[in-house]
């Protein structure tokens, strides 16, 4: 749920011949430099890694490492694992397609539909809320993460309301719509905004209006249970003496709408095949969608959707997730898309993690 920027990393390909390479030589390139970033990862201190591709040509997949230390197992290339903030984005696109209802209106303050649950909220619009410039500071920055904390939070229960009495207890990092700043505080709001709408649980709305509809059987967001149902990745973080320790089994409220959501490559590709092709939203919410505020240099957000500026100039849009026990990044142009994970959160180098992540995507997007 944390937010890290992402740095563009160059990918050191092998040269080019004079004549440029069959369709065939170049995608076998490509797959050889993804899997050798999915090696890095597993170097680089993560037990495992996994990766799916997709383009006009079909899927391939790829893995490194163990999916389980204890079995020592191949890490299963249809497993679930927990896609932290990739969360906000499947958030984000229910949000837009109940504006496409006329359920709410992006521009609505969040105090219209929910008052007194935020501070300022008749100044707070589900827009700011969306794109990260509401200024409500970060409940999850609360949160300890050394390896004694990181157990307490696996095994804590939260309700959506302390979370986000715990981020607007904090100061305030902004005057509303001032400026970008990440808040999984605004992600829980927009949360109950969603229930206050349909009248569903979240984990029912995300079901019965995105999941099931999309045909995206592996994808679901946890209520109370700490298991990952079915065949799944296992996630380790650091114990104090630095080496890996199962963190799987994992408390789901803590994140909830702003990173709790347990997926799949196949079906985390697919989702954003179909968001960025217009097939879950008319094309205005999707240009809305798009509409973005800068981060930092090469890295912009729009509503729940980040835009990445690569080392070679291509321009890519998903987003990133870190929860305890994984990492996770999916990002994708108009021709193809990838999605990685890392099943490591704290690894024993996270930069070195996170750059073997970049690799993956500049060795997808910058052949």
């Amino acid at each position: 749920m944390k937010p890290r920027v992402l740095v563009p990393l160059v990918v050191a390909l092998p040269l080019l011949m004079a004549s440029a390479p069959t369709p065939a030589v170049a995608e076998a390139t490509r797959r050889a430099a993804v899997q050798a970033a999915l090696d890095a990862i597993v170097a680089a201190g993560a037990p495992g890694a996994l990766a799916e591709t997709r383009d006009e040509k079909g899927r391939w997949m790829g893995a490194a490492g163990t999916g389980d230390r204890r079995t020592g197992g191949p890490v299963p290339q249809n497993g679930r694992w927990r896609i932290g903030s990739v969360t906000k984005t499947f958030v984000a696109a229910l949000v837009l397609r109940l504006a496409a209802e006329n359920k709410l209106a992006l521009d609505d303050p969040i105090g219209r539909h929910l008052p007194g649950l935020l501070p300022r909220g008749d100044q707070i619009t589900v827009r700011m809320l969306l794109n990260h410039t509401s200024g409500v500071a970060d409940y999850a920055t609360t949160f300890d993460e050394t390896p004694a904390g990181l157990r307490r939070l696996a095994t804590t229960a939260y309700t959506p309301k302390r979370l986000i009495d715990i981020g607007a207890g904090l100061p305030p990092t902004s005057a509303p719509g001032e400026r970008w700043g990440y808040s999984n505080t605004g992600y829980a709001a927009l949360g109950l905004l969603i229930e206050r709408v349909t009248g569903q649980s979240l984990a029912r709305a995300l079901s019965t209006r995105v999941f099931s509809p999309q045909r995206l059987p592996g994808t679901y967001l946890p209520t109370t249970s700490r298991d990952i149902a079915g065949t799944h990745l296992h996630g380790y973080m650091r114990d104090e003496n630095k080496r890996p320790e199962d963190i799987t089994r994992f408390d789901p409220s803590n994140a909830w709408a702003a990173g709790a959501v347990i997926s799949t490559a196949a079906d985390v590709n697919r989702f954003f095949a179909l968001l960025l092709h217009g097939r879950l939203l008319p094309g205005g919410l999707l240009a809305q969608m798009k509409q973005t505020v800068p981060v930092a240099p090469g890295l912009a957000y729009g509503l729940g959707l980040m835009k990445l500026t690569l080392s070679c100039g291509a321009t890519v849009w998903g987003h990133k997730g870190h929860i305890p026990g994984y990492a996770t990044y999916s990002f994708h142009d108009d021709r193809r898309g990838i999605t990685v994970t890392a099943t490591a959160l704290p690894a024993s180098d996270d930069n070195a993690v996170d750059q073997a992540m970049n690799q993956a995507l500049n060795a997808e997007f910058c052949p």
